[in-house]
């Protein structure tokens, strides 16, 4: 398994809290291309192919590049990450726990059966079902009921008010199956190829090693450019390397940031890359000794080289994190201008100064240093680099830190267990763009329990006070003004130290243009936003 699908997909699972946001917004697409440009056919590699093609027990970056292209959901994200319309081409909030989802008129499945509202309604009670053990069921806790009102809407009740929910149906929660083929047990096999109304239809697939699309004529949006698109699972790095030097491939997803300047040596083939909206961090247990000295935990903060990082381990392909949320996160809540400001204004336990880290040590209960030892996985590709850096420059202050090289389904098992964490790293990449969607995870009390994300087992009632207004009113400033209450105190009290906001990024023959490579580019009809011939 990939070391990104493996991050992706395990520390998702039913860690997201999902929510609703009035929201009205007309389908906005990038051009593909000129009238009358075609390209007849490309080959793209991924890490992996999936052994089975069906989301809800397949959820994974790579399911969702592939699938992306053949199912689509009422809404979707836009070049700049904005929710856009998609099967539903107006949608509303009725009212604080009501939307409604009114369905664009002629859309078809990739076998020419129309689109209906008990498509959509069946999809999203599918993953509501406990039955089906769905991946995705945790974006729908917040659901009461979803039914048909009208031949061409839907309605769903929330529980209470909810701003989150809205992205669901914009990202791999809300691709949209058809009803009748949710009964086949076999769907996502080569034998029933799940349908879709999307711009591609599944016309081949040899799970684990590749499959084929081809372009569908009848596609109800931007006609597509490709013809075929074969992805092929190529998951040894320099191996990739080399097909794309010889030619055997035209591009390559998901690249490893440390590999970006080798291909960057290749002749004919462009680098994309776009802020991933993840971020690496520390958490620190403020629940046992020596974690729960805030002098500690500044200490510990201090030590943390991060621009020497981005530097040493993302090339500059990222970010040093002056806060848990990346700046994008923050779209549609705060103004870059504001965000700026409103970061300058937390304290600078976030910069690298080791004489700092010394003093803050020096006023702990433990002036002497301690004994700590850090698990990291061993299948992310910056983890262990981290914390190297880290644990030398801790040993600096005092501190006798050591890592511990595990297993990727270990690490997470004993991080979820929430039993005696003392100091972890943890990486996490969203699926949809919501300043509230980190501080609920990792500074909410009820992540702070067995399986939860809340590895510092921070609590505070004024920090969950004001994520339960960001989390329920849709008022843009109502939840600016919460949330900067949630940052500055969980930054005053160091409840994460956040160390960097990686880039992703991936490589494409220079003969092509591709404009919409974003964060979410595997949620999105990619191979229809601003791809074509130069």
């Amino acid at each position: 398994m990939d070391k990104r699908l493996t991050r992706r997909r395990v520390m998702r699972n039913g860690l997201v809290l999902t929510a609703a946001v009035a929201v009205m917004g007309p389908l906005s697409m990038a051009s593909p291309a000129e009238a009358g440009e075609s390209i007849d056919s490309i080959t793209l590699a991924l890490p992996s192919i999936p052994e089975r093609l069906f989301i809800p027990q397949a959820w994974s970056t790579q399911a969702g590049a592939i699938l992306s292209l053949v199912q689509e959901g009422p809404l979707t994200f836009g070049d700049d990450l904005a929710l856009q319309s998609a099967l539903a081409d107006r949608w509303e909030r009725v009212d604080p726990t009501t939307l409604k989802y009114h369905l664009r008129s002629g859309v078809k499945f990739g076998d020419g059966s129309p689109l209906t509202a008990d498509d959509i309604v069946a999809t999203f009670k599918y993953h509501m079902s406990p039955g089906s053990q769905s991946l995705l069921a945790a974006f729908y806790n917040s659901v009461e009921s979803v039914e048909a009102t009208a031949p061409d809407e839907v309605s769903v009740k929330l529980k209470a008010p909810n701003v989150q929910f809205a992205f669901t149906p914009a990202h791999m929660a809300g691709f949209v199956f058809k009803k009748e083929q949710l009964a086949d047990t076999k769907i996502g096999t080569a034998q029933a190829l799940p349908l879709g109304t999307g711009p591609y239809k599944l016309v081949e697939f040899a799970p684990t090693e590749r499959v084929v699309l081809e372009a569908r004529d009848d596609y109800w949006g931007p006609k597509p450019v490709i013809k075929k698109i074969t992805l092929k699972a190529i998951a040894d790095r320099p191996a990739r390397l080399l097909a794309m030097q010889q030619g055997e491939i035209d591009g390559a997803f998901d690249l490893a940031i440390s590999d970006i300047e080798q291909w960057k040596k290749l002749e004919n083939v462009d680098i994309k890359t776009a802020p991933s909206l993840g971020v690496y961090t520390l958490t620190l247990d403020h629940s046992m000794p020596p974690f729960d000295d805030i002098h500690v935990r500044r200490a510990v903060a201090y030590s943390v080289d991060r621009k020497g990082l981005v530097k040493a381990l993302l090339k500059g392909y990222g970010e040093a994190a002056t806060a848990l949320n990346p700046p994008e996160m923050w779209s549609g809540v705060l103004p870059a201008e504001d965000l700026s400001a409103f970061y300058a204004t937390l304290l600078d336990h976030n910069s690298f100064d080791l004489s700092k880290a010394k003093a803050e040590l020096a006023q702990s209960s433990h002036p002497d240093g301690f004994d700590v030892t850090i698990p990291a996985s061993n299948s992310d590709p910056y983890m262990i680099d981290i914390m190297q850096s880290v644990v030398e420059n801790l040993k600096q202050i005092g501190i006798r830190a050591s890592i511990n090289p595990i297993d990727n389904n270990a690490w997470l098992a004993q991080y979820f267990q929430h039993e005696h964490l003392g100091m972890q790293i943890m990486a996490y990449y969203p699926d949809f763009p919501d300043a509230a969607n980190y501080p609920y995870l990792f500074f909410s009390k009820d992540q702070a329990t067995q399986g939860g994300m809340n590895g510092s087992n921070f609590r505070n009632d004024q920090v969950d006070a004001s994520l339960k207004i960001a989390n329920e009113n849709p008022d843009r400033k109502k939840r600016a003004d919460a949330l900067k209450d949630v940052f500055k105190v969980a930054d005053d009290d160091v409840a994460v130290v956040p160390i960097f906001w990686p880039d992703t990024a991936m490589a494409i023959s220079s003969k092509y243009n591709f404009s919409g490579y974003t964060a979410f580019w595997y949620s999105v009809p990619w191979a229809i936003r601003g791809f074509g011939l130069k």
